[in-house]
């Protein structure tokens, strides 16, 4: 069974272009028959943003170390891969340092997670 998160705005699973503002992650649980959602998890760095930290972030230690903490906040401990149409800097290394592989979209590939993920399948193993 391998976990994979996506970024998605509420429980439409409509995909979020930048990750670290998402909403939400939905995340699901997928082996050879398909992928299922198992949770929606909220993105506590997200609200940060809503709330005027929105300046561009440096890319440092301190802040990759930050964007690690909302990692672990938001449960992507035990994710698999994540799939993701933008990611920054600072974020990547969160989730790469979590062990999460992050996997490239864009929007030519679809608007919803469950879409997706059905199109992508053969990146999941």
């Amino acid at each position: 069974m391998i976990k994979v998160a996506v970024p998605v705005k509420d429980e439409s699973l409509e995909i979020v272009t930048r990750t670290g503002r998402a909403p939400f992650f939905a995340i699901f649980e997928c082996d050879e028959s398909g992928c299922k959602l198992v949770l929606l998890n909220e993105n506590t760095h997200a609200h940060e943003h809503e709330h005027g930290h929105g300046h561009q972030e440096e890319h440092t230690a301190d802040e990759v170390e930050h964007h690690h903490k909302h990692v672990k906040a938001s449960k992507l401990s035990g994710v698999d891969y994540i799939v993701v149409r933008a990611l920054g800097p600072n974020m990547e290394d969160a989730l790469k340092r979590e062990g999460i592989k992050i996997i490239k979209i864009s929007k030519k590939d679809g608007e919803k997670a469950d879409e997706v993920l059905k199109k992508i399948k053969e990146q999941l193993k």
